[in-house]
């Protein structure tokens, strides 16, 4: 460990390496774990993180447990089990009542086992501090000693800080996992679809931290660049997993329909007949169903700015893929491995590098795609918004491009409403504001 630290001292800009060196990627998620869950009312004195206003000094908000309360959806993500549309889901689905599912506990409340549970826990609190951060059993101690977020990692505490542990805990609910993940029976049901995207979501998220100096000193901290590159890598990760393992082999309507691209069949019309072959998926022809390869396009688009071979690479592999979801479902688990361990290396090479692409390169990459036609589809193009929109920030530009920015978020509103072609209009008007 003294080695790793050393090394951690001497790059300091590179907080997401030096973070993977002193955290495993093997944590158990908070709700694997057996550490016992003390519940959110072990936070919220005031004298904890229950104070009304943060303190003027550095450190830590200490109001985040009214910010909880009061702003955050997922304090409410319980209470939602108890709606009308909730219960006429569980009711289609033939499941019992909602809030006693465990398919819809395992997302909306902090779903441990009885023998885990504290005596100031309730599950009606929905994704409360512990969903996240993990039981308290241990590490509460360590916390109110205010001893160092290292020695409450040690003690339990799931390192929300580093970039790859957060993506797999917020990915877990808002992707899914073999446990608990949204198939199309559940969509078919009523559920809404699930979109995701790492800073777009914790930029949503009623702020509970703040980065200073006194952040600095003890976690890394990302640019938007980092976290949406990394984001997207790690997403695409996650759902090549979830190709190779059960959740695509189980399924009644097999293969599991959730897991291909829901607009090649869910179209506003039946008279749109203008396919075209987009780069990732031309190889597996019209009238074929891709599978949903979102991240994975923003993945290539990220890859082909870090280099050319890269960018080849994973278009050759996600081609392949595409084509052995339409031909081969028997040899789909060796090549999704295969493109898994290629994404693992692009990665490691962004986390080995000393800059990266810039948010510049990363911009000009995902906006050029698009006018090439890669998200002539709702869901590319919805993930290709939320990327231009961040890498805007990051590059200094969000406020001289706001027209375009906004027309592409129009754009993109409904899904019933999205027209590629408007939309390729749009980021080509982008493209030429930004020259």
């Amino acid at each position: 460990m003294t080695g790793s630290l050393s090394v951690c001292h001497r790059v300091l800009a590179l907080p997401a390496l030096c973070w993977s060196l002193l955290a495993s990627s093997a944590t158990p998620l908070p709700d694997e774990s057996r550490d016992r869950h003390l519940g959110v009312a072990s936070c919220a004195s005031s004298v904890c993180h229950g104070a009304v206003q943060p303190p003027a000094r550095p450190g830590a908000l200490m109001n985040e447990f009214v910010t909880w309360s009061h702003e955050d959806s997922h304090a409410k993500a319980y209470q939602a089990l108890l709606t009308p549309q909730a219960r006429g889901i569980a009711a289609k689905l033939g499941i019992g009542a909602a809030e006693d599912a465990k398919i819809c506990l395992g997302c909306h409340t902090d779903n441990v086992a009885q023998n885990q549970r504290g005596a100031k826990f309730s599950a009606t609190d929905g994704v409360g501090c512990e969903a996240c951060h993990g039981g308290a059993e241990r590490w509460i101690s360590s916390h109110t000693a205010k001893s160092s977020y290292r020695a409450d990692v040690k003690n339990g505490m799931y390192p929300t800080a580093d970039l790859r542990e957060r993506s797999a805990l917020c990915l877990s609910c808002h992707y899914g996992t073999a446990d608990k993940f949204a198939t199309h029976r559940i969509m078919g049901a009523g559920h809404p679809r699930l979109s995701f995207e790492l800073d777009t979501f914790l930029a949503l998220e009623p702020v509970h931290y703040r980065i200073d100096e006194h952040y600095r000193e003890r976690k890394p901290a990302y640019t938007k660049a980092q976290s949406w590159s990394r984001g997207q890598l790690l997403a695409a990760q996650t759902q090549l997993r979830t190709l190779e393992g059960p959740v695509g082999r189980s399924s009644h309507t097999f293969p599991e329909l959730a897991l291909f691209n829901c607009s090649s069949c869910h179209d506003t019309s039946m008279h749109r007949l203008g396919w075209r072959p987009r780069e990732l998926t031309g190889a597996i022809g019209p009238g074929s169903v891709p599978l949903n390869d979102a991240s994975l396009r923003m993945s290539w688009v990220i890859a082909r700015a870090l280099s050319a071979v890269d960018g080849d690479t994973i278009k050759g592999m996600v081609q392949g893929l595409q084509k052995d979801g339409v031909e081969d479902w028997g040899h789909l688990a060796v090549s999704s491995a295969q493109l898994r361990t290629a994404l693992a290396g692009v990665l490691a090479r962004l986390d080995a590098g000393e800059t990266g692409p810039s948010a510049r390169s990363l911009l000009d990459s995902v906006v050029q795609a698009g006018i090439d036609g890669e998200y002539r589809d709702y869901l590319g193009a919805e993930q290709a918004v939320m990327a231009i929109d961040l890498l805007l920030m990051d590059a200094k530009l969000a406020d001289a491009d706001r027209p375009q920015r906004d027309e592409l978020f129009r754009l993109v509103r409904s899904d019933e409403t999205f027209r590629s072609t408007d939309f390729i209009a749009s980021l080509k008007s982008l493209r030429d504001a930004l020259k």
